[in-house]
């Protein structure tokens, strides 16, 4: 009955400041509730909500200069992570180049792993990327699990829309890989608010483990899709030994992204070697740009909708004469 009283309190505060402050200090009201409440301290929490709900709006509860720090840092990262990704790829193509052409003999096995190479060394940086993503998060702005993740995926997309027509230049690129698009960024967007209100109850380990599965079942539906809409299905028509079109079998979609990660088939019959050239030399970017971006995305959401740190929360007015 108390933590309901001091948590009525404290809205009716927050109500009685600025719009744009109300996300802010309302997690780092709740953050001292919650510390309190955990300390058994159930007078001290509702002296803490009462001071703060008689206080004036004019006060200084928080400290604006720092808020203002936040938002800042948290523009930057969402506006730089999408191009650092691309960056994590050309740096991995570039560190694939190396390994293969100059640190070892050139082994047929080595030239044929080289896109195996490729993903492990992607993964890795992006995994870098994400921890410093994670770090920012904590220190950055709070906007909420739709706001977050709005803003995670716009510059996203905008990114890959303009990386497919700067490397291909043609707008009927853009056509080839939108049907991807079109399912890849609504999904992740879902999945990111979804990731956003479990790590807000507290639920990290859930969080992790939903957005992960569930960005991956996404990527693969989106490289299908790719595939689906331009390559037509069922197996080759063989006449004389040539075959009469390009075909890929529908039955080996499941694997497609990771065939298009590794050039394999991992050991099933589908899909073919033919077949893997044509999703491999179709789908080209997209899926290590996949790989790029998700673990930032899901390690920003998460940082971003952890508690606030108790010692952030501004001291109640003393109720005391």
């Amino acid at each position: 009955m108390t933590r309901r009283l001091a948590g009525f309190l404290l809205r009716s505060a927050v109500r009685r400041w600025p719009a744009e402050l109300h996300d802010e200090l309302s997690r780092e009201w709740q953050a001292e509730l919650h510390v309190l409440a955990e300390r058994g301290q159930r007078w001290r929490m509702l002296r803490f909500a009462a001071s703060l709900a008689v206080s004036r709006a004019s006060e200084p509860v928080v400290d604006r200069p720092r808020f203002d720090a936040r938002a800042r840092r948290t523009a930057a990262t969402l506006l730089l992570a999408p191009p650092a990704c691309l960056v994590i790829i050309l740096a991995s193509g570039l560190l694939m180049n190396i390994a293969v052409n100059q640190a070892f003999a050139p082994a047929q096995w080595l030239i044929d792993a080289q896109p195996s190479i490729l993903a492990v060394l992607t993964a890795g940086l992006a995994i870098l990327l994400a921890r410093l993503a994670y770090a920012s998060a904590v220190r950055g702005a709070r906007t909420g699990p739709v706001r977050t993740a709005l803003g995670i995926v716009l510059p996203v997309g905008l990114t890959a829309v303009g990386a497919e027509y700067a490397l291909n230049s043609s707008t009927d690129d853009l056509i080839r890989v939108a049907p991807a698009l079109l399912v890849w960024l609504p999904g992740l967007t879902l999945v990111l608010h979804l990731v956003g209100m479990l790590a807000g109850r507290g639920r990290t380990r859930a969080a992790w483990w939903t957005g992960v599965l569930c960005a991956l079942v996404l990527a693969d539906l989106a490289v299908a899709l790719m595939v689906i809409n331009q390559i037509p299905g069922g197996p080759e028509t063989i006449v004389d030994g040539v075959a009469q079109a390009d075909t890929v079998d529908r039955i080996s979609a499941p694997l497609w992204l990771f065939t298009s990660l590794t050039d394999s088939s991992f050991g099933l019959p589908r899909p073919t070697p033919s077949e893997i050239f044509l999703i491999s030399d179709l789908v080209e970017l997209q899926p290590f740009f996949y790989l790029a971006c998700t673990p930032y995305a899901l390690a920003y959401v998460i940082g971003a909708a952890r508690p606030a740190d108790p010692v952030a929360a501004p001291s109640p007015v003393s109720s005391r004469a």
